[in-house]
């Protein structure tokens, strides 16, 4: 411990003169005991003279006593489309929803009897495994007629859209018929 002590004692007094040393530093007359004038800036008058403008400005603009302000006008106009845009999307987006709830209604209601068949687009996915820890005879499917089957729905969706280039008849490329508005039930006691 006592080397330690030495080593710090050892800079404590080669500190200790340096410390008492330092000059007496005056900043309050360093520069001169002569008072200054010192003036607002131009930041201060603009902001000033920027108040009684914008007053102007607003009185410049207001037409009569009856009319609103210009700029309450140019808003008001600007926005007075939006309410018929607005309801007309509205319509079509309430048109949307009751035909996919007509939709809805229609697969909820089916009979569960029928088979429900699946489009496989991958038919290879009955492969895709782990090939490690496969007993043996239980690898790959023999998928021939699976793969024979969708080749046929495939060929057959295909013939059935050259059928429409040939008619002329492609759903995308046929004009648009906005959804129809059902009429409101009648009352049931009339």
């Amino acid at each position: 411990m006592q080397p330690i002590q030495r080593a710090a004692l050892r800079s404590a007094r080669r500190l200790r003169p340096q410390l008492q040393n330092q000059p007496r530093r005056y900043a309050s007359d360093s520069y001169g005991s002569q008072p200054t004038s010192e003036s607002l800036g131009s930041a201060f008058y603009i902001t000033l003279a920027a108040i009684p403008a914008s007053y102007g400005l607003y009185k410049l603009t207001h037409q009569g006593t009856d009319d609103q302000p210009y700029f309450t006008r140019w808003i008001t106009e600007t926005y007075n489309g939006y309410a018929g845009k607005w309801a007309q999307r509205n319509d079509m987006h309430t048109q949307m929803i009751e035909a996919a709830a007509g939709d809805r209604v229609l697969f909820l209601n089916e009979s569960q009897q029928t088979h429900r068949r699946v489009d496989l687009r991958f038919p290879e996915q009955f492969n895709i495994g782990s090939p490690y820890n496969v007993p043996a005879g239980h690898g790959s499917a023999n998928l021939d007629r699976v793969i024979a089957k969708y080749e046929q729905e495939s060929f057959a969706e295909n013939e059935r859209k050259l059928q429409q280039l040939r008619e002329n008849k492609v759903p995308c490329e046929q004009p648009f018929e906005p959804l129809a508005k059902s009429p409101p039930a009648a009352p049931s006691g009339a």
